[in-house]
């Protein structure tokens, strides 16, 4: 009769014993602040610039926010300048014989433990791009600090010079250049997209190319910015050239890769101009082999709409439209050959995808000419076709009457 209420007690304590580990287990998991880093014990990365520095080694140098500005400036990260124009970050820099050399030299010069979470920008100096920055992507990638996701850069002379640049908008450089490449009117390249195109078929890449604009004539020489002047051209993890801008447009045409531009064209037998607006850009990589001579037709489909008509002619009249397209498209694909052309004559390197395109339509064909990719390329035959299609051409245009504008008649 008692065996009972000695099982309802030894089931009691069973659940008292497991309610006392559960909330033991709770606590452990919860109490998770051994291994904290207090705000004030970090110096906060923004930006990173990678220069050559004598034989065999590099300079690392990094721009860090500073917390307060002496005077009563903002104390936290998001904060701006004080009132008497303090800077809002300094630049320190470390020599080495690698990336994680110098960063061990660097911490040394700082009282605070480097945190990388808010960098937004590396920038690779041109005489060390040309020197090869393939290992430099090795750390970044093995590290777990810096960032895969920051936009990388390549500076006409050193990068940390971009890096000391007071800008007057901004709160530092290094923001400068990451808001312009969210604009996507030139190359936008991560960290993770750079090692993929080093290591992808083509073992070429292109990065956008910077340049410091001269300040204005009353202001100190380092409150300005610096800013996208075309695209630099990398073979081998090596620089070998540059393009200007309008070719570095046509690098995005072709990668399929424009997400925003606006198009100033001149109509046959017109005065004036159109300006449009690019609203839808596709571009299709279509590669062939014919009798073992390698093909590529490129056909960039377009769609804009009309922002500006000083040609006096009303865009209600659809042959007048459709020499507007034609003119259109006769830009995109001049565009495009002036990017193709030095790649493949100059620089024999394929930075528009096509050895991936090749490589997923014909892998029997491409596993016998991947060793002769350079040569292939560089002969290879490329036809560019581009349909623009305006479909908005907006309202009759009232200058459509002025007698000093409308059709040519020469």
């Amino acid at each position: 009769m008692c065996s009972k209420p000695d099982a309802t007690n030894r089931n009691r304590f069973i659940r008292i014993v497991m309610i006392l580990l559960l909330y033991i287990l709770v606590l452990i998991v919860t109490a998770g602040c051994w291994d904290r880093k207090e705000i004030n014990d970090l110096a906060f990365v923004m930006g990173a610039a990678i220069d050559k520095k004598g034989e065999g080694l590099l300079e690392l140098s990094v721009q860090v926010y500073i917390p307060k500005v002496n005077g009563g400036g903002s104390s936290s990260l998001g904060g701006t300048s004080s009132s008497k124009g303090q800077e809002q970050t300094m630049v320190r820099s470390a020599e080495g014989v690698s990336i994680a050399d110098a960063m061990s030299h660097l911490q040394e010069r700082l009282p605070r433990e480097v945190f990388w979470g808010h960098n937004e920008v590396y920038i690779f100096g041109q005489a060390r791009a040309q020197q090869g920055i393939r290992e430099d992507v090795d750390y970044m990638l093995r590290s777990p600090e810096p960032r895969e996701r920051a936009n990388v850069f390549i500076s006409k002379g050193l990068g940390k010079d971009t890096l000391k640049l007071i800008p007057p908008l901004e709160r530092n450089s290094s923001e400068v250049l990451r808001e312009i490449s969210t604009f996507h009117t030139g190359l936008q390249v991560t960290i993770k997209e750079l090692a993929e195109m080093l290591t992808g078929d083509a073992n070429a890449a292109a990065l956008p190319y910077i340049v410091i604009l001269p300040p204005e004539p009353d202001k100190p020489p380092n409150q300005t910015i610096a800013y996208i002047q075309g695209s630099a051209i990398l073979k081998d993890g090596k620089m070998v050239g540059k393009l200007d801008s309008q070719a570095a447009r046509g690098i995005l045409w072709l990668r399929d890769e424009l997400k925003t531009s606006v198009i100033t064209v001149a109509p046959s037998h017109s005065k004036g101009s159109v300006s449009l607006r690019m609203i839808r850009s596709y571009t299709q990589l279509l590669p062939s082999i014919v009798n073992g001579v390698w093909h590529m037709d490129v056909h960039i489909e377009t769609e804009e709409d009309v922002q500006q008509n000083t040609t006096g002619i009303s865009l209600m009249e659809p042959e007048w439209v459709k020499t507007i397209e034609i003119s259109v498209d006769k830009l995109i694909e001049n565009r495009a050959k002036r990017a193709l052309q030095p790649a493949q004559e100059r620089f024999h390197s394929d930075i528009f995808g096509f050895a991936d395109a090749f490589h997923r339509k014909h892998p029997q064909a491409w596993k016998t000419a991947k060793a002769n990719w350079s040569d292939i390329f560089s002969k290879m035959e490329v036809r560019i076709v581009s349909r623009s299609h305006i479909v908005r051409p907006g309202i009759s245009n009232p200058d459509a009457t002025s007698p000093e504008k409308g059709v040519d008649s020469q």
